[in-house]
């Protein structure tokens, strides 16, 4: 007696059963049943990959970390707080020992002229600085969108406290060897050593400032070039 197989159960050989989806296509007003493969890995071809990979380059954000703009930005901007703190301390010192010196007829007429051109030359670069540093603090800020544009606005800040720094060695540097002129004339002993001493540290600081500079000048360049894109 033969038995039937159930619609729908495999035979008896109980090979593996691949279920297809059966899709109709229409060519030409005509229908053909056509079986639907399965789901193949799509592949990027070159030129697209290559494509996203220039694009991506590209992006401002790929040659300048945010974050390290930002934290850098931060950094010199208490640098130069704490630069203009000093300053602004070292001349009210200044002062305050012109104005002693002078109401009680103390440390000499060379010395008091001395603290009186310094305090004055003090005063006049304390100005410049605190108007560059002002400036550029009142459109700071730290919203990551113009980490950039704070960036470039620091540099810019500091090339012109350089810039600044470097012209106040000129008049500096001529007081400073003048007074200590004036005191070797007055002196029995040589001033020679402290005059050496003195001209080699400006021109070490000079030398610095116009490190300094150049440094920020090729920083700003970058920066721009940045911004450009």
């Amino acid at each position: 007696m033969n038995s039937q197989t159930p619609l729908g159960e495999k035979g008896s050989d109980n090979k593996p059963h691949i279920e297809t989806e059966r899709k109709t296509t229409q060519i030409s007003g005509q229908s053909f049943d056509t079986l639907d493969k399965p789901d193949q890995p799509h592949e990027m071809p070159d030129t697209d990959w290559l494509a996203m990979s220039n694009d991506w380059q590209s992006q401002p954000f790929a040659k300048a970390d945010i974050e390290v703009l930002l934290k850098r930005t931060r950094r010199r901007t208490y640098w130069a707080k704490s630069c203009l703190a000093l300053n602004i301390i070292a001349t009210i010192s200044i002062l305050a020992g012109f104005i002693y010196g002078l109401l009680h007829d103390e440390f000499g007429e060379p010395v008091n002229s001395y603290l009186g051109i310094c305090g004055l030359l003090s005063i006049v670069f304390v100005y410049y600085e605190l108007k560059i540093r002002l400036t550029t603090w009142q459109q700071c800020c730290d919203s990551p969108d113009k980490a950039i544009s704070n960036a470039i606005a620091g540099c810019e800040s500091s090339i012109k406290y350089f810039v600044l720094t470097k012209v106040s060695f000129i008049p500096f540097l001529a007081v400073i060897n003048w007074f200590l002129f004036t005191i070797d004339g007055e002196s029995e002993k040589t001033t020679w050593p402290p005059i050496i001493f003195v001209n080699s540290f400006m021109l070490i600081a000079y030398c610095v400032t116009e490190f300094l500079l150049r440094k920020r000048r090729a920083e700003l360049k970058k920066l721009q070039l940045i911004k450009s894109k």
